[in-house]
């Protein structure tokens, strides 16, 4: 939320918005070891309630977001990695800029999980305007 009313300060009056908020497969959000499996053994399963809460919560939050703009804007849900997601959709639909919020993981957090700012930051097919979150500290 923070990045997008950011983003209506720092963009021209006229840009039309797109929200994407985009659901990483619950299993890996869980810390579930979903990259790999083993013969014999058993994986993990989400229940679908879960997974259909997860897109309908994304959903919720994407208009959200979307209102708060005050501007033209769509909310769209997408669903995967969230860094790679987001590039994608920003090639596909040809966005012109993409505004994406840090948390300020630090670099061992980082390290460890990733960073979806970063990957976007270095993969997306536009310019891309991290917006640091407001009470963020080094």
């Amino acid at each position: 939320m923070d990045a997008a009313r950011r983003s209506v300060q720092l963009l021209p009056a006229d840009a039309i918005y797109t929200v994407v908020t985009v659901v990483h497969p619950l299993g890996v959000a869980a810390g579930m070891d979903v990259g790999f499996g083993l013969a014999g053994v058993s994986q993990p399963t989400v229940p679908a309630s879960a997974e259909a809460r997860a897109a309908d919560d994304a959903r919720r939050s994407a208009e959200e977001t979307a209102r708060a703009l005050d501007r033209p804007s769509t909310a769209r849900v997408a669903h995967g990695d969230p860094g790679a997601t987001i590039c994608a959709v920003a090639a596909n639909e040809g966005f012109d800029v993409i505004v994406v919020g840090s948390h300020g993981s630090g670099v061992i957090r980082r390290m460890l999980l990733g960073s979806v700012s970063h990957h976007v930051l270095h993969h997306a097919p536009c310019p891309v305007l991290v917006v640091r979150a407001a009470n963020e500290e080094d």
